[in-house]
């Protein structure tokens, strides 16, 4: 996978997809485009079925080294063999462009979050203050400010990094150590808690999660929305109801 000619200013905007996720990932990529910004995102793509429908909709896509063939039409369960499968993908794609020198700043979301507005000023001027840490979405359930005493569950579908300073965060290669915790979340936040990675995360009113999905509109200042803490077709049903469905499919 070679991301250069899709780096921004020497940063990297990302995310990956598969067959049962692309729309979603095409919502993405249409609220990003609605802003205007002068970036463009990178999606990688983890099945050749995927890496097709982004070709043919004529977008940035790279194939994952190894991906094949899939059946898989609908979003993959999660917790089931498959989810962990994508889980460790995204691990080794994000180790992978974390260890690519020409890329300064790196930044990874998911595909079920919908853009307002161009964030990535914001994130490049946080990363470069502090280019040691590393900057997660806040995954906190409750509506309102951070644990005091520091984020307990970091959100790996919105992570922000500078080159060499990830500390091998993303190496999920042993597979022991993999098999115990199959889940790209639960594996970063395992790691975090070892306490030897700068780390923060970025203010809950500007990149808020899925607790904020039914109060969005009180948070004229936010970035973006995640729509996490929805299941499957559910993250779908409340685009289109609060109406950041901006796709015809």
């Amino acid at each position: 996978m070679n991301p250069v000619p899709y780096l921004h200013k020497d940063t990297l905007v990302w995310t990956m997809t598969t067959n049962g996720y692309k729309y979603l990932t095409l919502n993405l990529i249409t609220s990003i485009e609605a802003t205007r910004a002068p970036w463009k995102l990178l999606v990688v793509a983890a099945d050749k079925e995927s890496y097709t429908f982004f070709r043919n909709e004529g977008l940035p896509v790279v194939l994952y080294t190894g991906a094949g063939h899939t059946n898989e039409n609908a979003i993959s369960r999660w917790g089931s063999p498959t989810f962990q499968k994508y889980n460790f993908i995204k691990l080794d794609i994000a180790n992978e462009f974390a260890q690519n020198p020409a890329i300064k700043r790196c930044v990874y979301m998911d595909g079920d979050i919908v853009v307002f507005k161009d964030f990535l000023p914001d994130l490049v001027a946080r990363l470069d203050a502090e280019p040691d840490t590393l900057f997660f979405q806040c995954d906190q359930k409750e509506v309102g400010e951070c644990s005091s005493g520091g984020c307990q569950n970091c959100c790996t579908g919105l992570i922000a990094w500078s080159h060499g300073h990830d500390q091998g965060i993303f190496d999920n290669s042993n597979k022991k150590a993999w098999a115990e915790h199959p889940d790209d979340q639960v594996w970063v936040n395992k790691e975090l808690g070892k306490g030897k990675i700068p780390y923060t995360t970025l203010p809950r009113t500007l990149y808020p999660n899925g607790a904020y999905i039914s109060t969005i509109a009180n948070y004229t200042d936010a970035f973006l929305l995640h729509f996490n803490h929805r299941v499957a077709n559910m993250k779908v049903f409340e685009m289109k109801r609060i109406g950041k469905w901006l796709i015809p499919y």
